[in-house]
């Protein structure tokens, strides 16, 4: 396999995070994606400048549709230009990009597995993001029958592009619930998934775009269609065996 990677950043009004963050990224200039989700007019204005000044791609969504829509974009994107595998980062600063290279050496030795970010949190992280994660890890445990997979909700990790091209038209939460659908969903028709651990910040100034009412509604309902899904894989891998 010619191993070719890109890395996706999904962007929604993280302007001034970002302007440091893109300093660290500069070395992986040549294949670095930004998906702008619908930002402001001036947040749009100046990612472009980044972006023009770092030598980026970019894409742009008319309308903010959800973290997950717009690793959708970058997924079709890396399939149509060629690409073998889809690095998925954040722009607000939360992540160590000193590890990427470690992430894409790991998936260039295992490149049909899913290389999952494993967070080692500092005291930064807010208590109830943390008690959050732990509910979805405990749904996320009886989706995958007991899977050793760290966490689901970290934004950091690498993708065979091939392999969740085909999932795309099974994916339907596209936003909060993207990261963990895709990552159980991968699971279940046989995508590996390696853990790497990986330091998370959450930095003072960070932006947050969690919506409690409806992003925990949504999360709630993809843990529900998620069980369903694991039943009747279970079952018709059960049927396929008789």
């Amino acid at each position: 396999m010619n191993y070719k990677p890109i890395i996706a950043i999904p962007f929604y009004n993280h302007l001034d995070l970002f302007k440091s963050v893109a300093k660290k990224l500069d070395k992986y200039a040549d294949f670095v994606l930004l998906i702008n989700d619908g930002s402001s007019k001036d947040e749009t204005d100046g990612l472009k400048k980044v972006c023009q000044k770092h030598g980026f791609m970019y894409i742009e969504h008319p309308k903010n549709m959800g973290k997950g829509s717009a690793i959708y974009t970058a997924v079709l994107y890396a399939k149509e230009h060629g690409y073998s595998h889809l690095l998925q980062v954040d722009a607000d600063g939360q992540h160590n990009y000193e590890d990427i290279e470690k992430f894409l050496l790991i998936s260039k030795e295992h490149p049909r597995c899913l290389i999952n970010g494993a967070p080692l949190y500092d005291a930064s992280a807010p208590k109830a993001r943390l008690y959050g994660r732990k509910i979805t890890q405990f749904w996320v445990s009886i989706e995958t029958f007991g899977a050793d997979i760290d966490d689901t909700m970290c934004g950091f990790r690498v993708y065979p592009v091939s392999s969740v091209f085909q999932l795309l038209p099974i994916l339907y939460f596209k936003r909060m619930g993207f990261d963990t659908e895709i990552l159980v969903k991968s699971y279940l028709n046989g995508i590996k998934i390696i853990n790497v651990p990986t330091k998370v910040i959450y930095p003072k100034t960070g932006i947050s775009h969690f919506n409690a009412f409806k992003d925990n509604f949504e999360i709630s309902l993809m843990h529900t269609t998620l069980c369903c899904y694991a039943l009747y894989k279970c079952l018709f891998k059960r049927k396929k065996n008789v």
